[in-house]
């Protein structure tokens, strides 16, 4: 288990960044997300009569919980201040483009634009199948009813014998 993080935080982060980057982050809300799923952070932001207003930087509560290394959560926290930097300094949406990347450069992070690489491998429930005779493993699948139409429909390779299931984590 690593360091939790706490929105205070963050908060620290962002503008021990602002002041070394000399573009302030002050005024933008820090919220912590227990609906994100797929992403880890992202800054959010409006476009009101042709200019980027910022609205918010959003990190999931996962990235927070101290299951990461401190080294992740960092490069999250600053890759979404590039995104402000470079969206609001230019008022220009970069999205992941040249500009964004350099602006990583410059922060001393990774331009990488997602850090899956760096996150441990999470297992997923499942089923495993097996040869109800000897026990070796014959299948594993995510969905039940495909376990279904094995056990219906099939017997196992090695011993001929009807297959059986167990709930597992691969």
């Amino acid at each position: 288990m690593y360091k939790k993080w706490l929105i205070e935080n963050v908060r620290q982060l962002l503008d021990d960044t602002g002041d070394a980057f000399g573009f302030q982050c002050r005024h933008v809300p820090v919220e912590i997300s227990t609906r994100m799923e797929k992403t880890m952070g992202s800054f959010l932001f409006r476009e009101k009569e042709g200019k980027i207003v910022p609205h918010a930087f959003r990190f999931s509560e996962i990235l927070m919980s101290g299951i990461y290394d401190e080294k992740i959560v960092r490069n999250v926290i600053i890759h979404e201040y590039a995104h402000f930097y470079t969206n609001v300094y230019n008022q220009v949406n970069h999205m992941h483009d040249e500009d964004f990347k350099n602006t990583c450069r410059r922060l001393g992070i990774s331009e990488e634009t997602y850090f899956k690489h760096l996150l441990p491998e999470e297992k997923k429930k499942g089923y495993i199948l097996v040869c109800s005779a000897c026990g070796k493993k014959v299948a594993v699948r995510r969905k039940i009813d495909s376990v279904d139409k094995i056990l219906r429909m099939k017997v196992s390779g090695c011993c001929g014998a009807k297959i059986k299931y167990r709930s597992g984590l691969f």
